[in-house]
């Protein structure tokens, strides 16, 4: 496994990388994993990594870079700062957009040509959390370089702002898998019945499941929900993505 850190401009700034792939030369098909509220870190690099080993280049971005380059969150829960860094997390969350990580995904794709290791076609997509709404965003700003995406316990889908990714289903041509946690209180059952309408509806090819007896989270072995079952699971829904439309 080869891992790296790489800078890729952006009309902002820098927007710093963290990048893995397996050893083996050449360029390779590129899977784009978009951040979730915490932020960069060892629980999301450890399944880029599994990604990597499966022949894939992955890039990490960090979209918290216009206000740091390294986003450290503290304990949340059963702590005395728990809930001061909470707060510091959802500031940090406020500070981008949909609108901002569509177009640093931009960044991302303009970048790949230059890049020795990444085979410059269409890429895949996969987020968690709060980056379920910025790959579906993302999917339907950049149809054309966009292959597939997959989205887990993705929130802010539906919602009443003028970027709400619901809006922009119709210009999806991508293949989006969407999982989502049986019990969840950022995504409730409803919400999640809610969207699957509209996906029935939108022209592209998608799939959506609720995983029994999860909450969310239940793909992170960081946090306490992880569920190890649906955990794999989403691996094999995700690779098998992969390979449909990257390889």
């Amino acid at each position: 496994m080869i891992e790296r850190e790489l800078d890729i401009a952006t009309r902002d700034g820098a927007m710093n990388c963290w990048s893995a792939r397996p050893d083996k030369g050449g360029r390779l098909p590129v899977v784009l994993m978009l951040m979730d509220a915490p932020g960069v870190r060892e629980g999301l690099r450890e399944i880029g990594r599994r990604i990597a080993r499966a022949g894939y280049l992955v890039l990490l971005p960090n979209f918290y870079y216009r206000t740091v380059r390294e986003f450290v969150l503290g304990p949340t829960r059963d702590h005395p700062d728990a809930e001061a860094n909470l707060k510091k997390m959802f500031g940090m969350v406020g500070s981008i957009s949909n609108d901002k990580v569509a177009a640093d995904v931009g960044a991302v794709l303009d970048a790949l040509p230059a890049l020795a290791e990444a085979r410059p076609d269409k890429v895949g997509l996969v987020g968690y959390c709060m980056s379920g709404a910025f790959v579906t965003v993302a999917a339907a700003r950049h149809p054309d370089r966009i292959a597939c995406f997959a989205s887990y316990y993705g929130t802010r889908l539906i919602t009443a702002a003028s970027d709400s990714p619901h809006l922009g289903l119709g210009d999806i041509t991508a293949e989006g898998y969407y999982a989502f946690a049986e019990h969840d209180t950022y995504v409730p059952l409803d919400q999640v019945a809610a969207f699957e309408r509209m996906l029935a509806a939108a022209p592209f090819p998608s799939r959506a499941e609720i995983e029994p007896g999860t909450h969310h989270g239940y793909a992170f072995t960081d946090r306490g929900t992880y569920h190890r079952a649906a955990g794999e699971k989403h691996f094999e829904r995700m690779l098998a993505l992969y390979r449909r439309h990257l390889g």
